[in-house]
């Protein structure tokens, strides 16, 4: 198949977006994206992702392992995913399921129960998860900084901490669902070969058809920190340190700092790689990000050294980054061009994720896959540089963990 990007078919099923993206197969991708990630979580901090994992427990006509034993019936790749901004259920099955799936789909949307036994099970996976993110020291640093960084409503761990899980109830989990789990509150995208008229004869069989579901209200977002926060672990041989950047939200503005957050980056041939890993064989880990959603940006930088080498390791960052102001080469910005073109044609050749992509960014209010495509092609050379001197001035919180 053709590997560009094209915005697919668009329609409604009363306050459903649902997206289509025909691709030839015998296989098709859906993606149903609920903004209902951890951002809408309020006095639950967690909520979101235990909503997900309840998804799966039990419906009014399907108890877990029915489900389960269900969803093995249709094909594969079915499951869920919470982030900040939305939660995206899941599916990749044969054309000829599609309408089973999206069955099963609105089965576990309107109609999970929630049972006792099984919530009190996942409250035990969770907390597992919540302890193991803990133990980990890169996660563990990055949490405290993204929460010193932020405040409420982002600043809470997605998976929430083992105090308000444990606090949890079935009604508060109902009372979530009921709120955020209906149409008006979702984006549906498909991408294969089943055909229109078989989607939109499953969505009259199993999505409800009314147009006048309310929209959550998106908390708004606080940038809370700045400077430095130190962090100590005795029995840790390794220093971590991540940076947190604060970034315009605009579209344009979070991509041009992505093409400099990629120079910049942890791949072998960019410049914190080459001066930590390569020149100064300081530390193993290095990592290079952008994180955004429709009203909040952040540029995140991580890297660790053994324990003895923190302050260098912090002072090589910091020359790096400030280096960096004086901008960058055409090569550079060449090769960085490339590999994001590389993984948006990785992308495209992925039903599953492509179809991931069109409903979490459409339910987001985000640009879609093209429109991104797009900026990235427009970008001019000296705004890539001026997003990253932008950068250097912002607002930042860097944290320390050391033994």
């Amino acid at each position: 198949m053709s590997w560009r990007l094209r915005e697919p078919a668009c329609f409604r099923h009363g306050a459903l977006r649902v997206l289509y993206d025909a691709v030839p197969g015998p296989l098709t991708a859906i993606a149903l994206a609920v903004r209902a990630g951890s951002r809408f979580d309020g006095a639950h901090p967690g909520i979101a992702h235990m909503t997900e994992h309840m998804l799966f427990q039990g419906t009014r006509q399907l108890d877990q392992a029915a489900l389960n034993r269900r969803a093995g019936e249709l094909g594969g790749e079915h499951d869920a995913d919470t982030g900040y901004e939305d939660m995206a259920l899941h599916f990749e099955v044969f054309n000829d399921d599609v309408e089973e799936a999206l069955a099963l789909f609105a089965e576990q949307c309107f109609h999970s129960t929630v049972p006792a036994d099984r919530l009190a099970k996942e409250q035990r996976v969770v907390i597992d998860e919540i302890r193991g993110r803990f133990e980990d020291p890169g996660n563990y640093v990055h949490e405290r900084a993204w929460a010193r960084f932020f405040g409420e409503p982002l600043g809470h761990p997605v998976c929430g901490t083992i105090t308000s899980v444990r606090r949890m109830t079935r009604d508060a989990i109902r009372t979530f669902i009921r709120r955020h789990f209906v149409p008006g509150n979702m984006v549906l995208a498909l991408v294969g070969g089943v055909s229109p008229d078989r989607i939109r004869r499953a969505l009259r069989r199993a999505f409800p058809a009314d147009g006048n579901a309310p929209r959550a209200r998106s908390p708004r977002v606080r940038n809370d920190g700045n400077g430095t926060l130190h962090l100590r672990r005795r029995e840790l041989s390794q220093a971590y340190v991540v940076r947190l950047i604060a970034a315009p939200s605009e579209p344009r503005a979070v991509v041009a700092l992505s093409l400099a957050v990629e120079i910049m980056g942890a791949d072998p041939d960019a410049r914190l790689f080459q001066e930590i890993r390569e020149r100064l064989g300081l530390g193993y880990d290095l990592s290079a990000a952008v994180e955004h959603g429709p009203d909040w940006a952040v540029a995140v930088l991580a890297a660790s050294a053994a324990r003895g080498e923190e302050h260098r390791l912090r002072q090589t960052l910091d020359r790096t980054c400030r280096d960096a102001a004086a901008g960058f080469s055409e090569e550079e910005l060449s090769r960085a061009r490339k590999k994001i073109r590389y993984r948006f044609v990785r992308l495209a050749d992925s039903r599953l994720e492509r179809a991931i992509g069109h409903a979490a960014r459409a339910a987001c209010g985000q640009p879609s896959l093209v429109a991104t495509e797009r900026l990235i092609a427009s970008l001019h050379p000296e705004e890539v540089e001026e997003a990253w001197r932008r950068a250097l001035g912002a607002a930042s919180v860097t944290a320390v963990l050391r033994g």
